[in-house]
């Protein structure tokens, strides 16, 4: 009798449930990348992107290196292309929803301030969408990056 009544205790957790653990250990350790697939431009096709571009947050820092396809309102003699930012980010804000995260932050770029929204599901898929002063707005989609320790 006793085996059955602890039965229900031994339950090992699914691939899902272990994914989600990670993903949450990963976002709110404030040190996670996320590797970018694929471009949504407001005008324009979905673009599949085959160069490694990602999104990456650590500590009070962002790094972003992704491509833009899009109009742009002002741009500086030659450009600096797509979306470059190395710099300290600003308003950090991560919110927990029950089956996904919130993030929003802004950092500067070279030549303009970018504001970044993600959305993250705890399967470790995401959604950034990007706006800008100089720039019309752009999304893409990618994958948290979670390492095996």
């Amino acid at each position: 009798m006793i085996a059955n009544f602890t039965f229900g205790q031994n339950k090992q957790p699914s691939k899902a449930e272990i994914k989600a653990m990670k993903v949450e250990n990963t976002v709110q350790s404030g040190r996670y990348e996320i590797s970018v697939n694929q471009v949504h431009p407001m005008s324009g096709a979905v673009r599949h992107l085959t160069s490694f571009y990602s999104v990456r947050v650590s500590g009070d820092s962002a790094y972003v290196y992704l491509p833009y396809f899009g109009r742009a309102y002002s741009a500086p003699y030659g450009g600096e292309g797509g979306i470059n930012v190395t710099n300290v980010m600003d308003d950090y804000k991560l919110n927990k929803k029950k089956k996904n995260y919130s993030i929003d932050f802004k950092a500067k770029g070279a030549n303009d301030v970018y504001r970044f929204s993600i959305d993250m599901s705890t399967n470790g898929k995401a959604s950034i969408r990007v706006t800008c002063n100089n720039r019309q707005a752009i999304s893409y989609l990618g994958d948290l990056i979670i390492t095996e320790d």
